[in-house]
């Protein structure tokens, strides 16, 4: 393929770099804090419009097959420019409240998502490493932003820690990959296993290894350890950006390397993943019962939501895979839509304590309101997005033979009901300090408002969403010939 076509399917990834860079040099040169953040939506807008005008319905391989651009990428991809330009919505405020510096703000979270956009549509483990390591950086630098807070530096500090050691682990449990397979090509990894190994053990190995790695990244216990301390000491908006955006690159990556490079050990892998979803689900359910602080319980649902999300890849069925990447649309927006709500509530009571929703309901009734819909979504209750997320895992879990698997979801739905509901009750039920209206930045009020208008828009018309993510094929047609 010519280089100018080539660099016309990258695009999109070439406009959020240049924004990033544009970004930070309005925050150079400009005294307005908010002049950044204007820069990154336009970029974000005009790198999702080459996206659906000039990439969207391609299925092409470039540079030698490291890149591939084909419909599950370009989903993929849009969903992150989506959650980087809600990101930049809610920052505004924030920014220049806690006197960031918005231009390195806004660059970081542009390269973060350029990193997570190459981890989608690579078929190169090496790509796919570089796309990571590109997230990983950017995010150590934006836990660590509130200089002058310790749990900020604190967290940044043990997410450096932690995942410069995940690095590792993924690096090396892709080079014994490559010790097996001879390639660090999915495809022709795949090709060189499809007949058998005689070094299994350590294939296995590097499979473990990849797991664990990729395991940080998504929050799954026992590799989850990280989570609380960086979503509650960090910025609130890159918390929100860590458990949405980060989390779905990792499972977009991980559907690339098993399902189109390691589909010759999938029994093994499977039930590695089936393991891990049923821990990480029962252990972030169980242990946000008991959490006070708001920005904690959303960190050890997240490691719940991971635990669900994580069902679609054990059974890893095509009807498996739409679930899970309905459901991960589907947590991006209430989850982003909920940290709304938590930075309003963190400009006057910086504990950001359960406690101080108290009253809520009168204070500031639509966004109390719009809470209550994603601690439903939460839940599992129709007619939100959540539900038929949940809805659709359950049927993928019961048609690939592991019903078992879809009762502990139902069981562990069920145990995540007394610490979302109690945030609700705490909102409409209990009596605030004041009654005083609380006024909210328009940034957080149109956050909120989009989180809402799509969990419902996702809940009322499940079908015909499901629909559209079901053409996408993690293995493009392209490939399948030579799988």
């Amino acid at each position: 393929m010519p280089v100018d076509g080539s660099l016309r399917l990258i695009l999109p990834e070439i406009i959020v770099a240049g924004t990033g860079l544009l970004a930070l040099t309005a925050g150079l040169v400009s005294r307005r804090s908010r002049l950044p953040g204007f820069v990154s939506m336009l970029g974000l807008a005009a790198a999702a419009y080459f996206l659906l005008a000039e990439v969207a319905g391609e299925t092409t391989q470039i540079w030698s097959g490291t890149v591939l651009v084909d419909g599950f990428s370009t989903l993929f991809k849009a969903v992150f420019l989506g959650i980087a330009a809600l990101i930049a919505l809610v920052s505004f405020d924030y920014i220049e409240r806690n006197g960031l510096p918005a231009g390195e703000f806004h660059l970081l979270v542009l390269l973060a998502t350029v990193g997570m956009m190459f981890m989608a549509g690579s078929l190169n483990l090496i790509t796919i490493y570089i796309g990571l390591e590109c997230l990983a950086l950017a995010s150590y630098a934006l836990t660590g932003m509130l200089r002058g807070s310790a749990k900020s530096t604190e967290a940044s500090l043990k997410y450096i820690l932690i995942g410069a050691i995940s690095s590792g682990v993924i690096l090396f449990g892709m080079s014994l990959v490559f010790g097996v397979a001879g390639s660090v090509h999915l495809a022709e990894i795949n090709a060189a296993l499809a007949g058998g190994t005689p070094m299994l053990p350590v294939l296995l190995a590097g499979m473990v290894f990849l797991v664990a790695g990729l395991g940080v990244k998504m929050a799954a216990v026992p590799f989850h350890m990280w989570a609380p301390d960086v979503y509650h000491g960090a910025p609130a908006p890159v918390a929100a950006f860590l458990i949405t955006a980060s989390e779905a690159a990792a499972f977009a990556a991980a559907l690339r390397i098993f399902l189109v490079g390691l589909p010759a050990i999938q029994e093994h892998w499977t039930t590695v993943f089936v393991a891990l979803a049923v821990i990480t689900m029962t252990f972030g359910n169980v242990t946000a019962i008991v959490q006070t602080n708001m920005r904690r319980m959303l960190a050890y649902s997240a490691v719940a939501q991971a635990g669900y999300v994580m069902v679609g890849l054990a059974v890893a069925s095509e009807r498996a895979v739409s679930a899970m990447i309905y459901y991960l649309i589907a947590y991006a927006f209430a989850t982003i839509g909920a940290f709304a709500v938590v930075i309003l509530l963190g400009r006057y009571h910086p504990a950001e304590d359960i406690a101080d929703y108290r009253g809520l309901g009168r204070r500031a009734p639509l966004l109390a309101l719009t809470l209550t819909v994603f601690m439903l979504s939460f839940i599992g209750i129709p007619p939100t997005a959540g539900f038929f997320g949940k809805f659709y895992l359950f049927q993928s879990a019961v048609a690939a033979g592991m019903p078992w698997l879809a009762l502990i979801m139902v069981l562990n739905s069920m145990v995540s009901i007394p610490y979302y509901w109690g945030v609700v009750q705490t909102m409409y039920l209990r009596e605030g300090e004041t009654d005083a209206p609380l006024p909210a930045p328009a940034g957080v009020r149109w956050t909120a408002a989009i989180g809402l208008a799509a969990t419902l828009i996702l809940g009322l018309f499940p079908d015909q969403v499901v629909q559209l993510v079901s053409a996408v094929q993690v293995v493009p047609a392209l490939l399948s010939g030579g799988l």
